[in-house]
């Protein structure tokens, strides 16, 4: 009997069991060393909580300690190969931690370890056992190469087919994805290595990955994006995540409190969270949610760390929080009680034998017509074709493993045909030698490969070079010709009609190309299914305008919303080229007598589903049944189906077997807004059950008929932006949309200090079922009230069928900075008597004040931007004169014909959007778009100021350089009055000014 991994259950008590593995040696598993404490380092008890020993230890760190736990150093003070490393403390016994890439296998970018396939292959297998097998043989080659920490699995959504990490990810479903991501954490941490889930959160592209903001709506963002990171949690119990490089709503994802917090308080995250490789633009990361900044430290050092504390934006309590959740994963794997750095060597048998497995339950047969295969003892003339035949296919960037050894098919294939038949090779290069060589031949097998890699996504979702060619000169040639695919996800087949089969085997890993053969010959019985919808055109995809993908101006709109991949498939109607779930077989399977164990029930009840699988040929094999959840759309609109379960059932020829799956109530959920929760809603679902999304020849229905929720909460008064001594009416409305009386209720308001909340009307104790209630507040906020973002939280809480519950709606806000000046926070000129003063791209460089002036921008004087004019800051070199741009509100007042803008990037290219918002309460949308100073190159929209020398600090080796700063001049709409502006929230982009032109004609950059 199969039951699936239902993300809602009680997760396995992992970190407990983890804390005394030892290290991997000889493929033996070492009982670890208790640490005993001295008198004064009480943490060192190994018998305390891990809690416990943070706590403690916590209490004799200095800030330095700290601060020494807050970011990476150069890889170079590693005792072992590795890719990130935070150093010991050895006085207080704190150990240095390596930290290592690793989604398809470990890559220290040193040593040899095993190629495993693709983590898109892993999630074809459709069985979470092969994820844990997966994550075990990464866990167990990180031990032994001394690694404490492995960046992997990764696992964000496949919104963009041509994503060049999609090899890399599992699928475009986020219960599929949550559901191998937690299995395969289970398996790398059963060796005591932390394993680290990412890339949180709306990574979907690689086109701008660093700048680039993912926009979307709160249900979207948390009912797919987030909810695999929250299966995954939930089922793995992974020790770190990794946030991503990317914007989210036009935040970044490493600094961003709302996702981050998310991660915590929605999710139930314990653990810990370091940064992609640079993904921090502030030290206020820290209050944020990021734990650790990688590779290197340039905002969580111990300067910025001081220099932050002093002026308030962080506190010693947000210190100490991060920190206390490293320290707490470091004392429950164990990395204080044995020596983190010892190697062990890697079973390569096993682990190969490990990678072959893996690969043949999850290589997908695409197409099988007329049963050109399997191949057999018939077969005794084979044309191989193609060079990745001799090869074995990886995905390129930080999962590129440097493999301990790889086969390949054509030898297997060599091997398994036997010595009584003939097996002819030609590379595809050229057309016509391989097409004689088909023609020649019983079956031509045609191996080809897409190339996807880290950094990049496809142009397109053709196979590169001429290999489509390829295919159809030999399946002209050969009418049993057979394509083995080596592609990490998606491609376009525009010769499908004129072969016999195609089988998929993803990027195959170390023993691929035995695997392949194995299946080829039907040794192993196909049983992969596709994690991922395969479009039938390249515009047949959910993501079709610019606007969707690669976004307009570095904004990437997600306007498909919830309907990501065969949910956009499915509601549109559109027949793709293969739909998620198919693959085939060499035999065939029956299913029939669909029972329920209950036909109804509540909200918070499993739904549990048996049904009869009948292998109907003359071959073992597999298959791995799907059930699909069609949710009512009373509440909200939901797609026609939704995975909800899976499993995978081996079966004898002619075997039957009962098999039961069950859903989790989250699984007949939807995310509702105003809730802020998963919400079940009354009505009929639809129950289906079969091979794939397209193929679901069994439906029953369920119903639920009563349902705690939603209780939504309303906040209704607060302007985004707030003036200074100004009184609002803020009202919460409660709205009890469930079958229960709201009980016990209480709102609470939680404001900025210094602000006031007078309630104007009675509490709010009983809410019956169906109805509404409000309380009304006056927020008063002060006229001395701190610059910048805040937020203003209510918060319900009560009793729904004798449940606790709560929602909480935050209000952000903005109290405007009065100028420029006021939020000045980078040095950006400094004299060239005192360079070391200057941060202007975060490495201690800055413009020159003296080259500067020689092209007449002097402090608070005037700078023409084409026919345009600005004034420079009047601070003096060495002060802060420049605006880190990460979306602050600045009040800047007046009329005029137009906008100009004076800045530079840094750390490469930046484009945002600045807000501008006009009295009348209108707002208009500038593209801001600045070259990096040192490229000294002008933009579309902007143009370059002046160009001189920067100062470089004392530690620079980078040696004298040009840099440039450039303008931007955007015309204002006539007849309107500027009251303020809202900074774009691009973290490597400085900004000097932002003031209204009114001289002259139309002023224009040159």
């Amino acid at each position: 009997m199969i039951r699936s991994r239902a993300h809602g259950r009680k997760p396995r008590r992992l970190w407990a069991a983890v804390a005394g593995v030892a290290i991997v040696s000889g493929g033996l598993l070492l009982p670890a060393q208790a640490a005993s404490a001295d008198a004064g380092q009480p943490w060192m008890n190994a018998k305390q909580s891990p809690s416990t020993r943070a706590n403690e230890l916590l209490k004799a760190m200095t800030l330095a300690d700290k601060v020494n736990m807050l970011h990476g150093v150069d890889t170079s003070q590693s005792p072992v190969p590795t890719v990130g490393y935070i150093p010991p403390i050895p006085r207080l016994h704190v150990p240095g931690i390596t930290m290592t890439d690793g989604p398809a296998g470990v890559r220290d970018r040193v040593d040899k370890s095993t190629a495993l396939p693709s983590p898109s292959a892993e999630a074809a297998s459709f069985d979470a056992g092969i994820a844990e097998e997966y994550g075990s043989v990464l866990g167990g080659d990180a031990r032994a190469l001394g690694q404490n920490v492995v960046f992997g699995p990764g696992q964000n959504i496949q919104r963009v087919p041509a994503n060049g990490r999609n090899f890399e990810y599992y699928s475009e479903d986020p219960y599929l994805s949550g559901t191998m991501a937690g299995a395969d954490v289970r398996g790398i941490q059963r060796h005591g290595v932390i394993a680290t889930v990412k890339h949180y959160v709306g990574n979907n592209q690689e086109t701008d990955r660093k700048t680039v903001s993912a926009n979307m709506d709160d249900r979207t963002l948390h009912e797919i994006y987030e909810k695999n990171f929250g299966v995954a949690v939930a089922d793995g119990r992974p020790g770190a995540v990794m946030c991503s490089y990317n914007r989210i709503n036009d935040v970044y994802a490493c600094d961003n409190s709302e996702t981050l917090g998310s991660l915590r308080s929605q999710l139930g995250f314990k653990g810990f969270v370091v940064s992609d490789y640079p993904a921090t633009h502030a030290t206020t990361s820290i209050k944020d949610g990021l734990n650790v900044e990688l590779p290197t430290g340039v905002f969580n050092t111990l300067a910025n760390v001081q220099a932050a504390l002093d002026k308030g934006s962080i506190t010693t309590a947000d210190i100490d929080g991060r920190v206390r959740e490293t320290l707490t994963v470091l004392f429950a794997f164990g990395l204080f009680d044995r020596d983190t750095t010892a190697r062990g060597t890697i079973d390569q048998d096993s682990d190969n034998a490990a990678a072959q497995r893996i690969e043949a339950q999850s290589a997908v047969l695409l197409k099988n017509q007329g049963d050109v295969l399997p191949l057999g003892s018939s077969t005794h003339d084979i044309a191989v074709i193609g060079a990745p035949a001799k090869t074995s296919a990886q995905g390129g960037g930080s999962s590129k493993v440097n493999p301990l050894s790889a086969d390949n098919a054509y030898d297997a294939i060599v091997s398994r045909a036997g010595s009584s038949a003939t097996v002819s090779y030609a590379d595809g290069s050229n057309l016509d030698q391989a097409a004689a060589a088909a023609r020649s031949a019983q079956v031509a097998l045609v191996f080809v490969k897409d190339s996807e890699a880290e950094g990049s996504d496809r142009t397109n979702l053709s196979l590169p070079g001429n290999q489509d060619a390829l295919v159809g000169a030999v399946a002209t040639a050969n009418p049993h010709t057979v394509v083995v695919l080596q592609t990490g996800s998606a491609v376009l087949m525009p010769w499908l009609q004129q072969v016999g089969g195609v089988l998929q085997t993803w990027y195959p890993g170390a023993r691929g190309g035995a695997a392949t053969a194995q299946l080829l010959w039907g040794d192993v019985n196909p049983s992969g299914k596709l994690p991922q919808t395969w479009p039938a055109s390249s515009t047949q995809t959910p993501v079709g305008t610019k606007a969707q993908y690669p976004g307009i101006n570095g904004e990437s709109s997600y306007s498909e919303g919830v309907y990501v991949g065969y949910r956009w498939y499915d509601e549109h109607a559109e027949t793709p080229l293969f739909p998620f779930g198919h693959g085939l077989s060499y035999t065939g399977f029956r299913y029939s007598d669909l029972r329920l164990r209950h036909s109804s029930g509540g909200s918070g009840d499993p739904v549990t589903a048996s049904f009869k699988i009948t292998n109907t040929g003359d071959r073992a094999g597999a298959e791995a049944p799907q059930l699909y959840v069609g949710k009512p759309d009373t509440l909200a609109p939901t797609a026609p189906r939704e995975l909800g379960a899976f499993g995978k059932v081996q079966l004898a020829a002619h075997e039957t077997k009962t098999v039961s799956l069950t859903v989790n109530p989250r699984e007949l959920s939807y995310w509702d807004s105003g809730a802020q929760a998963f919400t079940v809603q009354d009505g009929s679902y639809t129950i289906a059950v079969g091979g794939s999304s397209a193929s679901l020849p069994l439906h029953t229905t369920y119903r639920v008929k009563k349902t705690d929720g939603p209780v939504r909460i309303e906040v209704r008064g607060l302007p985004d932006v707030v003036d200074p001594g100004t009184t609002y009416t803020v009202t919460a409305e409660v709205g009890n949309l469930s079958d229960f009386a709201l009980t016990s209720a209480a709102i609470k308001v939680s404001a900025p200090a210094g602000w006031s909340v007078t309630p104007r009307n009675g509490g709010i104790k009983t809410v019956p079922a169906g109805g509404r209630a409000t309380r009304t507040f006056h927020v008063t906020v002060p006229a001395d009230a701190k610059q910048g973002a805040t937020g203003l939280s209510v918060t319900l809480r009560g009793r729904v069928d004798q449940r606790r519950m709560s929602a909480v709606r935050t209000r952000r806000v903005n109290v405007p900075y009065a100028s420029m000046a006021a939020v000045a926070d980078t040095v950006g000129v400094t004299d060239n008597s005192n360079a070391s003063a200057g941060n202007f791209d975060g490495t201690g460089y800055s413009y020159s004040a003296q080259s500067l002036a020689a092209d007449g921008v002097t402090p608070g004087g005037t700078v023409k931007v084409g026919t345009a004019t600005t004034v420079f800051p009047a601070q003096a070199p060495g002060t802060p004169d420049a605006v880190s741009a990460s979306g602050q509100v600045v009040r800047v007042s007046g009329t005029g014909k137009a906008l100009v803008i004076l800045g530079a990037a840094h750390n490469g290219a930046g484009r945002g959007t600045l807000k501008a918002t006009f009295t009348d309460g209108t707002s208009a949308d500038v593209p801001v778009g600045f070259s990096d100073w040192y490229g000294n190159a002008p933009t579309d929209l902007s143009s370059i100021v002046s160009t001189g020398q920067w100062n470089q600090p004392a530690t620079g080796g980078k040696g004298p350089h040009d840099v440039s700063l450039y303008g931007e001049v955007y015309p204002l709409p006539a007849g309107k009055t500027l009251a303020y502006v809202t900074l774009p929230a691009v973290g490597n982009m400085n900004l000097f000014a932002v003031g209204i032109d009114d001289s002259g004609p139309l002023p224009t950059t040159p």
